[in-house]
């Protein structure tokens, strides 16, 4: 044992420089690792373990209808029963547009209102821009308090009014992190104004994006309070909320992402393990000789092995701390870049347990990948000293060699799964990983075979490089792989970077819409369109919405007490916007079904879009039943629609057939395509809104503008995570 420990030692010693190539692939893949989960791991403690502080209460009670006075009942006798909830208030929330009064200032701006009462928050804490803490009587007589962002778009400051609906508000503080509030997408600057305030100025009397929220702030264990209020409002369209599931939810998100990024970083590792592949059957080769001598002084073969095994795992060691070392690195880079896009409160630092994980993968790739080329000492004979020889005497089926390869491939997908957190996932990422390399291989043996036959071509220096690849020994078509393999995921890399640009480039799309008008009562429809053709020269368009929420599906009733259901309320328990219209869209085909038969028969119709028939599982033929402002109308679905939503103006999930909609309670949808100046879009909708203070402006550019800067932190995490690939791939190359 004296004698291997010593060997490796000087082994080490004589050939770390070319063994460098071998460290970086390690480290860097390692890194990668370690970067990644770390990064999850920090977002989740610094996010999902603050569930409470987020929802601002223990529990939520929230609706997008009026909460009638038998549902407020039977919510109150619960919570009384219970005799855990020590406070409550109520809140409700809706999108509206804010203008300073100032008339000669014609800023207008969307925001998301939200409308409170004391005590708030329930948990946690709200603080003002100067670091006092928020008082409720800011908001007492038609105050307000506003997102620093508001004052720079409105171009305002504490002091000045703002009109909001039919009210005015002055401005009398500045917050820049609200409590329950996060950096994610959010249409417009949150504004908070007292509750009462949202009748007075008429805020809800029209809108239709509404939601009105009652939390409670309990003393024990809020679950079995959960259970019991689902229980009493089962059937109703009212959604009961923990923070323990808001943090159960978050937590099996981060977990997902955590996953797939660290298949990311694998895939990163796989590619080193492949430059720790090429490296050790480089060493191999350059060590013939010295493993002859070795052997002729006595040194049995799995002796030889063993000194080489322990100088790959040295390295690997080694490899695996600067990948450490790296990480922490590369942590630093992302708090530099995404400071403002983070939580306060989260650690740049890598986790311990991912550490762990990190120098797990990376001695174990080192192993799986280097064990093969090692395999091949044993085939190297003393007489190599008088004699050199490419091993003629190699059997033509090596069992050992094929067990080790079996070995390494069940220690990749064993890998694999553990970094996926799933079987299936873990081994469609290994399929997928053979398959590419599988097609690599083929394509090698290809190009190898046109090669070999222009060799009596062109000049000797051409035809001496052609031979030389085909000399004894050689690893043309291995190496082939490897390259093809790393210039195939960087590749990757850059096509999905530059497509989501593209695909986000709004500046492209023609059929986008200029300014988008909701909330338009039916009498102001056609004044409205007046002044906008007056001002700009366009007709705009009008249709009809009506809000619709589903009831049933082919007769059975939709389930919102379940958690599948509560899951997916974003998807199918939500309300929706839905329309009537003779025709199809431009935008839109029919992929199943007709669309208006010539019969309208006596059920009515309603035409379904795809990825929501999926969801409900529905197609032509069965029934739906919606809930419209109380009244139940069940529907024959006549045809499934796909919808292209990078060539619309709207789009609804559910279209009805004239004929059933028109006497419901309705509002319009207007859009403006031709392109307006920004002067003149804040002048038109300075217009707008004060003769109809009810309706609700989206100025698509803005928004554009905001979710380009999200795909440009997102590009960005992306080039940052494809660079790791990148490195990989260069030093494969």
């Amino acid at each position: 044992m004296r004698f291997i420990f010593n060997l490796t030692r000087r082994e080490i010693r004589s050939s770390w420089r070319r063994l460098l190539f071998f460290f970086l692939c390690i480290a860097l893949g390692v890194g990668s690792v370690v970067a990644l989960r770390s990064l999850i791991q920090n977002l989740t403690q610094a996010v999902g373990t603050d569930a409470r502080a987020l929802m601002t209460a223990d529990i939520e009670v929230s609706s997008t209808n009026d909460f009638t006075p038998t549902d407020v009942s039977n919510i109150e006798s619960v919570i009384t029963a219970s005799g855990i909830v020590d406070n409550r208030n109520e809140a409700i929330t809706t999108s509206s547009m804010a203008r300073p009064s100032d008339a000669a200032n014609q800023s207008v701006r969307l925001v998301e209102l939200k409308g409170i009462e004391p005590p708030f928050p329930l948990v946690g804490r709200f603080e003002l821009e100067d670091g006092t803490p928020f008082d409720f009587s800011l908001l007492a007589d038609g105050g307000a308090v506003v997102a620093r962002i508001l004052l720079e778009d409105l171009k305002i400051g504490v002091g000045d009014r703002i009109r909001i609906g039919e009210g005015e508000f002055q401005i009398r503080g500045v917050f820049d992190q609200e409590p329950g509030g996060t950096s994610g997408f959010r249409l417009g600057a949150r504004v908070f104004i007292e509750k009462k305030a949202f009748d007075d100025a008429g805020i809800t009397r029209n809108a239709s994006r509404v939601r009105r929220r009652i939390l409670y702030r309990t003393t024990d264990n809020p679950t079995e309070l959960v259970r019991k209020l689902r229980e009493t409002l089962k059937g109703t369209t009212i959604n009961v909320q923990s923070y323990r599931e808001t943090q159960e939810n978050l937590g099996e998100q981060f977990a997902r992402t955590e996953n797939y990024l660290s298949l990311t970083g694998l895939l990163i590792l796989v590619l080193g393990g492949i430059g720790v592949w090429n490296v050790a059957r480089a060493f191999v080769e350059q060590k013939r000789r010295t493993v002859a001598v070795l052997k002729c002084l006595g040194a049995s073969g799995g002796r030889i092995i063993t000194v080489y095994l322990l100088q790959i795992l040295t390295l690997g060691l080694v490899g695996s701390i600067f990948g450490v070392l790296f990480a922490q690195l590369a942590l630093w880079v992302v708090r530099w870049r995404f400071v403002e896009t983070l939580p306060e409160n989260m650690a740049y630092s890598v986790n311990p347990s991912t550490v762990s994980q990190g120098m797990i993968l990376g001695v174990m790739i080192s192993l799986l990948f280097s064990a093969l080329p090692l395999l091949q000492i044993r085939n190297i004979k003393p007489k190599l000293l008088l004699r050199d020889e490419n091993n003629t005497s190699i059997r033509r089926l090596d069992l050992t060699k094929w067990l080790f390869g079996a070995v390494s491939l069940l220690g990749l997908l064993g890998l694999a799964v553990w970094q996926a957190g799933s079987l299936r996932i873990g081994a469609f990422f290994l399929g997928g990983l053979a398959a590419s390399s599988g097609v690599l291989y083929v394509t090698a043996l290809i190009l190898t075979k046109i090669l070999s036959r222009l060799r009596s071509f062109g000049p000797f220096a051409l035809g001496q490089a052609i031979n030389s690849l085909y000399r004894p020994g050689n690893q043309t078509r291995t190496i082939l792989l490897a390259v093809g393999l790393g210039a195939f995921v960087v590749l990757a890399v850059q096509s999905l970077q530059s497509n989501l640009v593209r695909e986000f480039d709004f500046t492209r799309n023609q059929r986008l819409p200029s300014l988008f008008f909701v909330d338009i009562q039916k009498s102001q429809i056609e004044n409205l369109a007046q002044l906008i053709d007056t001002r700009i020269g366009e007709k705009a368009e009008a249709i009809p919405t009506v809000r619709a929420r589903i009831s049933h599906v082919n007769g059975e009733p939709f389930d919102f007490a379940s958690r599948e259901t509560r899951q997916q309320q974003g998807q199918i328990g939500r309300e929706f916007a839905v329309t009537y219209r003779p025709n199809l869209d431009s935008n839109e085909a029919v992929i199943s079904g007709v669309w208006w038969p010539a019969d309208p028969g006596d059920v009515p119709e309603v035409s379904v879009e795809e990825e929501m028939a999926k969801r409900l599982n529905v197609g032509p033929g069965d029934s739906l039943t919606f809930d419209i402002s109380g009244r139940k109308i069940s529907v024959r679905v006549s045809n499934i629609r796909k919808l292209d939503l990078r060539n619309t103006r709207t789009a609804f999930v559910f279209v009805f057939r004239p004929g059933v909609l028109e006497k419901a309670p309705q509002t319009f949808a207007a859009t403006i395509l031709r392109r307006v100046g920004a002067t003149d879009r804040q002048r038109l909708q300075r217009e707008v809104l004060d003769a109809y203070p009810n309706v609700q402006i989206f100025d698509v550019a803005d928004i554009v503008a905001t979710v380009q800067k999200l795909v440009g932190n997102f590009v960005l995490a992306i080039s940052f995570v494809g660079s790791f690939v990148i490195l990989s791939g260069i030093l494969i190359l």
